[in-house]
C-alpha cells in the first residue's frame, strides 16, 4: 500500500519556522539545508508528490524527512552518524606528516619511510594524498623539467627562427 500523498508537517512555531528558515539558507550541509526547506515547505501544504518533484529524490526518501521531523525535531534534520574505520593517524601525526610533505613534497615515498620510522604506524600513499588535499595542499605529479640543461643561447637562436619563419 501506498504512502498518502496528502502527509504533513504540523503547524510549527514561529520559533521553529525562523530556525528552519536559518537551516534552509545557511545549513552546513545541502542535505540538511533540503530537509529543512522540505518541512517548511510540508507545513505550508505542500503535497509530498510535489516535493518529489521539487527536490528529485525518492518519495521515501521525503517520507524519512517528515517522519525524523516527527519524532526526533531539529536532530532530525541532521545527518545521522554513520560506519567507518577510525582515522590511522590522530591529530598530531597528521600534523607530523603534513609537515613532513612540506618539508619534501617530491617524495611521498620519503615521506612514508619516514612516517613509519618515526611513528611506527604504516599508511599507504592514497591516505598521505587524501590527507594533504583534506588539509588544503595541491597533489599533482611533479614534472621533469629540462629547462637548465638547454643551451640557453641555441634555445634563443630557435625560438627566433621560429617566430620569424611564421
Amino acid at each position: 500500500m501506498a504512502r498518502p500523498e496528502c502527509r504533513f508537517i504540523s503547524k510549527l512555531s514561529k520559533l521553529q519556522v525562523q530556525r528552519l528558515e536559518t537551516l534552509r539558507d545557511t545549513g552546513e550541509t545541502t542535505r540538511i539545508r533540503h530537509r529543512a526547506h522540505a518541512i517548511l515547505l510540508s507545513s505550508y501544504g505542500t503535497t509530498v508528490n510535489e516535493l518529489v518533484e521539487i527536490f528529485q529524490s525518492n518519495r521515501t526518501t521525503i517520507g524519512s524527512w517528515l517522519d525524523r521531523w516527527d519524532t526526533l525535531g531539529f536532530e532530525g534534520i541532521a545527518d545521522m552518524p554513520r560506519s567507518g574505520a577510525p582515522p590511522k593517524l590522530n591529530d598530531e601525526e597528521q600534523s607530523r606528516a603534513i609537515e613532513l610533505l612540506q618539508e619534501n613534497p617530491r617524495s611521498s615515498n620519503a615521506v612514508l619511510i619516514t612516517l613509519k620510522s618515526e611513528i611506527g604506524i604504516e599508511i599507504s600513499g592514497d591516505t598521505l594524498r587524501r590527507l594533504a588535499k583534506k588539509k588544503g595542499l595541491v597533489w599533482k605529479r611533479m614534472r621533469k623539467s629540462l629547462r637548465s640543461k638547454r643551451d640557453q643561447k641555441n634555445f634563443a637562436t630557435q625560438s627566433r627562427t621560429e617566430t620569424a619563419s611564421r
